[in-house]
């Protein structure tokens, strides 16, 4: 049995020691410049759908410029107008983690519903998993296809979405920790 030790690299290095070459901050800076810039009619179409100035805007998104930030909000705001979320996945990127959009809850908070579904999720994973499988064992000169591929990461990721909203579930009907407080 092996071990596996991961440490974050803010704490992976001594007060001395320099931090490895990536640039996080800049690579979500130019996520946001790239974003505003490829919107469908410009950075002024998107600055008037968020309804800010195009101007201001532009100096925000720019890496170069000091004298303008762009703000979290602003940064989700953007995201939101433009149905583009480069932003989250460049700042997920940074921190070593990975997005995906959640399909929406289904089960209503009924912890039973809840648990079926995720049950569902995880039986479709298997069965789109299982097939690209079997065809190999059948003829081990098979390869997996690239619609294969994208239909189990797809049900992955709807399975790890179902278990979301099975945790919520069970964490909006917690029992109230003595003193009033939520765990």
């Amino acid at each position: 049995m092996s071990v596996t030790v991961s440490i974050p690299a803010g704490i992976g290095y001594g007060a001395d020691e320099a931090l490895g070459s990536r640039r996080p901050a800049h690579d979500v800076a130019l996520a946001a410049y790239h974003l505003a810039h490829s919107f469908p009619g410009g950075i002024a179409a998107l600055a008037l759908r968020m309804g800010v100035s195009s101007n201001t805007l532009t100096h925000k998104v720019n890496p170069n410029t000091a004298t303008h930030r762009l703000t979290l909000n602003e940064a989700v705001d953007m995201q939101v107008a433009s149905g583009n979320a480069a932003i989250l996945h460049a700042m997920a990127q940074a921190l070593g983690y990975v997005v995906h959009k959640a399909t929406p809850d289904q089960a209503g908070g009924n912890p039973t519903e809840a648990l079926v579904l995720a049950s569902v999720q995880w039986a479709d994973l298997m069965r789109a998993a299982g097939e690209p499988i079997a065809k190999m064992a059948a003829d081990p000169g098979q390869q997996t296809t690239g619609n294969e591929i994208r239909r189990v990461e797809y049900h992955a990721q709807e399975v790890h979405a179902a278990v979301g909203h099975l945790l919520a579930t069970l964490r909006g009907r917690m029992r109230a920790a003595p003193g009033g407080d939520a765990c």
